[in-house]
């Protein structure tokens, strides 16, 4: 999508766009450099290195549409509950060697559905208590 037709969207309407599938977001990180990517924090102070978050916030091109593409992301494909330990090397099912890689394999199980997205994940947490409760029926 050029600049001028990604103007004639609201900041949210462009980041559900975006976000309707992961091809976007996984392109974009994919031309990040390695020496761009930091853990623990989600961006430098000098503004030269990001995490997954700082970097899907620069994918955005301005604060409107990084603060929508943010929040969007989280609500449709995972929160930072999720991708933080992905990102800093700290979920032991992505062992790749640089936060790039360990997101860019879980964003692909994302898209691939080998991942549960929110909304999946979150029916899945809520059945935790009600799976040992006899049914009222």
């Amino acid at each position: 999508m050029s600049t001028e037709e990604a103007q004639a969207f609201s900041p949210r309407d462009w980041a559900l766009i975006q976000l309707a599938n992961l091809d976007s977001v996984i392109t974009y990180m994919e031309a990040t450099d390695e020496d761009a990517w930091r853990v623990d924090t989600v961006r430098s102070a000098d503004g030269t290195t990001n995490c997954f978050f700082g970097h899907l916030f620069n994918m955005g091109g301005t604060d409107e549409r990084g603060s929508a593409l943010w929040n969007w992301f989280e609500e449709m494909w995972a929160t930072t509950y999720a991708i933080y330990p992905v990102n800093d090397g700290k979920n032991p099912a992505y062992p790749q060697a640089t936060p790039k890689q360990r997101v860019l394999a879980y964003l692909r199980a994302l898209a691939d559905g080998t991942e549960l997205t929110t909304l999946q994940a979150m029916e899945e947490y809520f059945k935790l208590p009600l799976e040992g409760e006899a049914s009222p029926v």
